[in-house]
């Protein structure tokens, strides 16, 4: 195999671990967001009591790291498509 040949090969790789990463990240997200629905029912009328206050932050950075992923893999399909 050429060493482009190989690059490719290489790129290919990344690119469906990157998908499988993106893919947990989902349904880690689907979990996270189900944890807080069942905190927030145990003390509907405070939820402020039982939901950590770090929650909404850690919310943000799992869709931070999502759109970084999604950034990557669009990076890494216009690198390959200029080989």
């Amino acid at each position: 195999m050429s060493a482009l040949g190989e690059l490719i090969e290489a790129l290919r790789l990344v690119e469906e671990r990157l998908d499988q990463a993106r893919g947990q990240l989902a349904a880690g997200r689907r979990e996270f967001d189900a944890t807080r629905a069942a905190l927030t029912r145990l003390d509907p009328e405070h939820p402020e009591n039982v939901v950590p206050p770090g929650f909404a932050r850690a919310d943000d950075q799992l869709e931070r790291t999502q759109e970084l992923i999604e950034h990557v893999q669009e990076l890494l399909r216009t690198f390959a498509s200029r080989l």
